[in-house]
């Protein structure tokens, strides 16, 4: 019971104790061979080292029938002991749990450190493409998944943080640094699951942006009342798509290069309005933002107006306003630099 119990702990408590016993079966040793041998304290350390390893060299101190009798107890006892201690040494450093617990410790501290990320609930298909996409963004990400085999030895996700739990513990949730996120992506296996993971996410995050999977029909409502800010509904997207592409094909192709930097170095950004801005009072006639900088202002979303779409030459800039631009990326960072004052 005793090595069952120590073997389901952490693999440097489990080495801890395991010394801690060698350490105290030792002392008894030197103890007994001390009293019955009638040998100072290095020499009772000494044969009490010597019997436990089976070494053998050759015996100290006066041999009777006490000290026979001690040593086969001391052997059949303090042997298992150290036996034990050694196997667990070999496994932390021959089956890797020492590498394993030391990877895990250094997750754990980058964890402690991240701000501004985004927590990935689930790395099935959708939200192992989810993590490609931060990725390649450079948006730090961590990644909570509950089955232990998946992740470690993706080579695209060679070094990014992965939490093996449940995401519906508020625990988990809590390591993964909710409080500090940017946002939650919630892809895990089932629908009910990702209401859940919702609900959990939203009480403990309740400004928390939200982007919840939903397969079924009728889910959304669910995930909706759950908290969930935004929902994707995979079989939906895809089929408004392959109906589009084949009733608007222009207009899907027109998209699929915005949406593709792989294609054009042409992208989408939103880009917020600085108080200390030169845009700040102006119209968008007087800055000529697209022969200025390249870019082009698709909408601007206002506080407490919302989206609008196409502004007019007469539109004029107010701090916090955020910008949908469209352009090269050059022309998105010149942009950038005149809204960021």
């Amino acid at each position: 019971m005793r090595t069952a119990k120590l073997r389901s702990l952490a693999p440097m408590r489990r080495l801890r104790e395991a010394l801690v016993l060698l350490v105290a079966v030792g002392v008894a040793g030197a103890i007994g061979y001390h009293i019955l041998a009638r040998l100072g304290w290095l020499d009772a350390w000494y044969m009490a080292i010597t019997t436990l390893f089976t070494v053998g060299f050759r015996e100290m101190g006066e041999v009777n029938d006490s000290t026979k009798l001690f040593t086969i107890f001391y052997l059949v006892t303090g042997l298992g002991v150290a036996t034990y201690a050694v196997s667990n040494l070999t496994a932390l450093i021959v089956e890797g749990d020492l590498q394993g617990y030391l990877r895990e410790r250094r997750m754990e501290k980058r964890m402690e450190g991240l701000s501004d990320h985004v927590i990935v609930c689930g790395f099935g298909k959708m939200g192992f493409q989810a993590a490609w996409e931060l990725k390649k963004a450079g948006v730090p990400f961590v990644v909570i998944e509950l089955d232990e085999t998946k992740g470690r030895s993706n080579q695209r996700f060679i070094g990014e943080i992965f939490l093996y739990g449940n995401a519906m513990d508020e625990l988990v949730l809590e390591k993964a640094g909710i409080a500090r996120a940017k946002g939650l992506i919630c892809s895990v296996a089932t629908d009910a699951d990702n209401v859940l993971v919702t609900l959990t996410a939203r009480q403990m995050a309740p400004k928390l942006p939200i982007v919840a999977r939903s397969v079924k029909l009728g889910t959304e409502s669910k995930l909706r009342a759950a908290g969930a800010t935004h929902i994707v509904s995979p079989y939906e997207i895809g089929g408004r798509r392959m109906a589009a592409l084949l009733l608007k094909p222009d207009m899907m192709n027109f998209f699929d290069v915005v949406l593709h930097e792989d294609q054009l170095e042409l992208g989408m950004e939103r880009i917020r309005v600085h108080p200390e801005s030169t845009l700040v009072g102006h119209t968008m006639r007087e800055t000529r933002l697209r022969d200025s900088t390249g870019a082009l202002i698709v909408g601007i979303n206002r506080e407490g107006i919302g989206l609008h779409f196409n502004p007019k030459g007469d539109e004029t800039f107010q701090s916090g306003d955020e910008l949908l631009a469209m352009g090269p990326s050059p022309a998105l960072e010149a942009l950038m630099k005149m809204a960021g004052g």
